[in-house]
């Protein structure tokens, strides 16, 4: 090629070369002004690159004041005395980069867990060896055996193979009221005190009277409905059905039947035509039938029975309730039968039963809807009860309640932790129900907590593994020598009625120990054997909620454990309500961390971080909660999962009660904190984002005005701030109804 006569001369000086770094994402002011500190940190002396070390960051991570760690490119793992031994703590969001030996450019960012967490506030009580109370929903120990209550000897019998020898306190009470008299009559007792059978026992021995010798010659399914029962759950109304019918195996010319939501309306109708005595229902469902079953016949009805008032007041059921309760008001009763059989053993009015753990105002209104001078009835109460009639109702003596106070960040490390401690104790805990604030959370946690590599289900979920393959799975993480198989199951109310009842049969019949994690849709009414512990994940919506959930264990004298999981601050007031009901003891989570990670993990995925033997509990919570978020950074779908956990369980948070918000104050979240509960590294856009953005953008602003205007714009900038904070929370309570599937 001929020369041109171009001449280039460039002139590079002995010094090697300095790439030129681009900077992405973040704000363009965010990306000027790290691009000035690094062309300051190239020309200028040494002493500079400290100063302008934020230049070097990502804009996602900044660090926070006190902050003096600036070099991450060989990092490596210390001791927790020689990290006490700094001066600064690294922050939370401080991304600690491992050095790539292969040199792929892939950066491994450490999560610290330990520093910058918001401090406790109350003191912690000393752990003592609890001795459980006399219980006080146990069958009474001074009476005989129901035979005792004048009901029918068959009916013992069928108690009897059901290992119920005893009336509770309540059941002495109810019982002998309904099978003499006809008056309304409001229930009242504690979860798990008997209240189901208190109802049912002298309804069915009343009927049974109509039968004379018992030979079933003249009351047939035929003969027209007798009771009806409305439940708040399809779950609740499910298990009376079941109990039902255990009670009326010994006479099979009695039938009964369930109708509930999710169900098919045409067998519902077809089984009601035919004829049944019991009917067992949901309020809509019931109100549908109502409208649009001709064959429903309500004029031999004698009892209505209203299961949980408050919740089926919580619940929205008022329309419906209403809807049932003047049909039945203006539809006239039958003395006899079609065929002539005289109804005259049966009550002579229509007898309303509201069944109540608590005395709220809805409750209160329902009574007025439903009862008529009705007699009120409850279990024998202390002299403190006495005192405050107007408590919430307690939870039972021998229920056993502990609360741990977790910062955000550890909180998933920290369930895992206990998790494990708890089912390495072989024949402590059988099974155990956690409760979540939504329907997301429940999803993301039985996908992070289950084993992929596990697909074979548990011998008792076979027979119905099409429904309950993606609700059952074998649990990894917490296995142990002493339980070297748990089952983990999951259920909510956003899936349909035959998978949550075959979940739930799945759970009650399982052998090995077993972990149910759900929202309040199971915290109702719900009687599952071998219950040993609640873990109370997420604070209960309100305190009454908070009791019934609780009740799931501890049940009819049977000693139980509950622990409830709170946050530093605010949330550290609940407490105080706690103590309204059995004191409880707190524990500490750097305790439950010990414990949990003394043994070794089985993790269920190999990952570049695992906790390894000769780690402290500190280092190896660090390395669970990292392999945790690699896990996610892998799986797209649990990802995605994480994201809406994380959105949904903000907007849950906004839907606690009026009267107990002032413990659960949204504003005083820390949403990156919060992520890292959830496996994420930041938070998701779309919650939170919008404050920060204006926030920073009016305290730009107010910064370039003049020195004599700082104070006053602070404030302004402050109060302003807060008022962004308040208005995007009554926007997230007004548009979370249907997030939480609590019915």
């Amino acid at each position: 090629m001929a020369d041109d006569g171009m001449l280039l001369n460039f002139e590079l000086g002995s010094g090697p070369l300095k790439p030129q770094v681009k900077f992405k994402g973040g704000s363009w002011r965010e990306r000027k002004r790290a691009e000035r500190g690094a062309r300051q940190a190239q020309s200028g002396p040494a002493a500079d690159k400290v100063h302008n070390d934020d230049a070097f960051r990502s804009s996602k991570r900044q660090r926070l004041d006190g902050d003096a760690s600036g070099n991450y490119s060989s990092y490596k793992p210390t001791s927790r005395e020689e990290r006490s031994g700094q001066n600064s703590s690294r922050n939370d969001t401080t991304g600690a980069h491992k050095s790539n030996p292969a040199g792929k450019g892939n950066r491994q960012i450490i999560s610290r867990l330990f520093s910058f967490n918001p401090t406790q506030t109350t003191e912690e009580t000393k752990e003592e060896q609890w001795t459980a109370p006399k219980p006080t929903n146990a069958p009474l120990s001074d009476v005989a055996n129901f035979g005792s209550l004048t009901i029918s000897s068959r009916l013992v019998d069928s108690l009897t193979k059901m290992n119920l020898e005893r009336p509770t306190a309540i059941q002495q009470k109810v019982i002998p009221h309904l099978l003499t008299n006809s008056s309304d009559v409001f229930v009242q007792a504690e979860t798990g005190s008997g209240k189901t059978f208190s109802y049912l026992l002298p309804i069915l021995h009343r009927v049974l009277m109509l039968s004379g010798n018992g030979d079933g010659k003249q009351i047939h399914r035929d003969c027209g409905i007798f009771a009806i029962i409305v439940s708040p759950t399809r779950e609740l109304a499910k298990q009376t059905h079941t109990v039902l019918e255990q009670l009326i195996r010994p006479f099979p010319w009695l039938v009964s039947t369930a109708i509930t939501g999710g169900e098919s309306k045409k067998a519902e109708k077809a089984r009601i035509r035919k004829g049944v005595n019991f009917l067992v229902a949901t309020p809509g469902r019931l109100a549908d039938h109502i409208d649009n079953t001709k064959a429903l016949n309500l004029g031999t009805v004698r009892w209505l029975i209203l299961d949980e008032g408050d919740r089926l007041m919580d619940l929205g059921f008022e329309e419906d309730l209403k809807k049932a309760i003047d049909v039945l008001k203006r539809i006239s009763i039958v003395q006899s039968t079609e065929k002539g059989t005289s109804l005259e053993a049966l009550p002579e009015r229509r007898v309303t039963v509201l069944c109540s753990a608590t005395m709220k105002m809805n409750v209160q209104k329902l009574g007025e809807m439903s009862l008529a001078d009705a007699t009120f009835l409850a279990a024998e109460k202390s002299e403190d009860d006495k005192m405050n009639e107007d408590m919430v109702h307690k939870a039972p003596a021998q229920l056993h309640q502990t609360y741990i106070v977790v910062p955000s960040k550890l909180r998933l490390v920290t369930l895992t932790s206990y998790l494990k401690s708890v089912f390495s104790r072989r024949g402590r805990t059988m099974k155990a129900i956690i409760f979540m604030s939504c329907a997301d959370s429940v999803d993301f946690h039985y996908e992070i907590l289950r084993d992929p590599k596990e697909t074979d289900l548990p011998v008792t979920a076979q027979k119905e593994r099409e429904l309950v393959e993606k609700t059952v799975s074998k649990a990894a993480y917490m296995t142990s020598p002493a339980s070297p198989e748990v089952i983990l199951h999951r259920m909510h109310g956003s899936l349909s009625q035959p998978v949550r009842t075959a979940t739930l049969r799945s759970f009650s019949a399982c052998k090995s120990p077993s972990l149910l994690i759900t929202t309040d849709v199971s915290s109702r009414g719900l009687d599952i054997p071998s219950v040993d512990l609640v873990i109370e994940y997420d604070p209960a919506f309100s305190f009454a909620d908070h009791i019934h959930r609780v009740g799931r264990t501890a049940r009819a004298g049977r000693a139980g454990d509950a622990m409830l999981f709170l946050l530093p601050g605010s949330e550290e007031g609940y407490i105080e309500l706690l103590k309204s009901s059995t004191p409880p003891s707190s524990q500490s989570y750097e305790n439950v961390l010990k414990t949990g990670l003394m043994s070794k993990l089985e993790l269920p995925v190999e990952t570049s971080a695992a906790p390894t033997d000769g780690q402290s509990y500190h280092d190896k919570a660090e390395s669970l909660q990292l392999h945790f978020e690699q896990r996610l950074l892998d799986d797209t779908k649990r990802l995605e999962l994480a994201r809406n956990g994380f959105k949904s369980h903000i907007r849950a948070y906004a839907t606690h009660i009026r009267e107990e918000r002032v413990h659960f104050d949204i504003t005083q979240i820390h949403l990156g904190h919060i992520a890292k509960s959830f496996g994420l590294r930041d938070p998701p856009g779309g919650i939170g984002a919008g404050i920060d953005r204006k926030a920073k953008r009016k305290g730009a602003a107010k910064g370039r005005q003049s020195s004599s205007k700082e104070d006053m714009s602070s404030a302004v900038d402050e109060k302003s701030s807060m008022d962004i904070i308040k208005k995007k929370s009554m926007m997230l309570m007004s548009s979370a109804a249907d997030e939480f599937n609590i019915g």
